[in-house]
């Protein structure tokens, strides 16, 4: 019968599945590769995000930017993470260590530019005390890299609104600012890769953490300092933790 059934109604749904091939070819992504909520979706809803906001705050069109556009997941995550501080009225200021070209800085302060955002990064690559500080070598983390960065290079990149972004160069933590460790905080990226430099982030930020705040840490399921830093700090101190599938595995810690 359910044969039947199939045969009877096919010719209903070729044209469907037809129209769904062309629709991802001309995106060039598969079917799956967008949210709903995603303008650019076969299947947006228009009235749930009226209602809802959607990628947005309710009421409220925030500057939605793409600083990924290969990683889809990631930017997604962030965009909806930061909604969740917005709708949630986290208060304090945000911040990202390792900022490298600026492409998640740009989405971070586009979509919430009135909040103080301090951008912490040797912009000059890995330091050589952070490589040989790695508990387990793998040959990527035992070498310099993300040289080809500059303040200059960032500050064009992000386009700051304002006068709300805060570029910090130098070795961390030692270049934290006193307004920095004066400072609390809604919202910290860690893309910092390596062991000890993950490993001060979550010292210094999770105490200046606001009650619902959140930290992203990049690479967790992807190299195995970020791994080992967070998973010392999540026993000594209890954290709550969600693992996120985007290309490098972040995991989102919950205050």
């Amino acid at each position: 019968m359910l044969r039947s059934f199939a045969r009877r109604f096919r010719p209903l749904f070729e044209p469907s599945v037809a129209r769904l091939q062309s629709w991802a070819a001309r995106k060039q992504c598969s079917v799956q590769a967008l949210m709903d909520i995603d303008e650019a979706n076969l299947w947006f809803p228009p009235d749930f995000r009226d209602r809802f906001g959607g990628f947005h705050p309710p009421g409220q069109i925030r500057d939605v930017r793409r600083g990924f556009s290969l990683d889809r997941v990631r930017s997604d995550m962030l965009v909806l993470l930061l909604r969740e501080i917005v709708v949630g009225q986290i208060p304090g200021a945000f911040a990202e260590l390792g900022v490298h070209h600026g492409w998640s800085a740009r989405l971070i302060h586009h979509y919430c530019p009135d909040r103080r955002f301090y951008l912490l990064d040797t912009f000059a690559g890995f330091a050589a005390a952070d490589l040989k500080a790695e508990s387990l070598a793998v040959g990527f983390n035992e070498k310099l890299a993300f040289q080809d960065t500059s303040v200059e290079r960032v500050r064009q990149n992000i386009q700051p609104i304002g006068d709300t972004v805060a570029f910090v160069p130098g070795w961390f933590p030692d270049s934290a600012t006193p307004a920095m460790r004066d400072d609390r905080y809604a919202f910290v990226h860690l893309d910092a890769d390596l062991e000890a430099p993950i490993a001060a982030g979550l010292a210094f930020f999770w105490p200046r953490l606001a009650p619902g705040g959140m930290m992203v840490v990049h690479d967790y399921n992807a190299w195995p300092g970020a791994r080992l830093a967070v998973d010392a700090f999540r026993q000594q101190h209890s954290v709550r933790a969600v693992p996120m599938p985007d290309k490098a595995g972040s995991v989102v810690l919950l205050k």
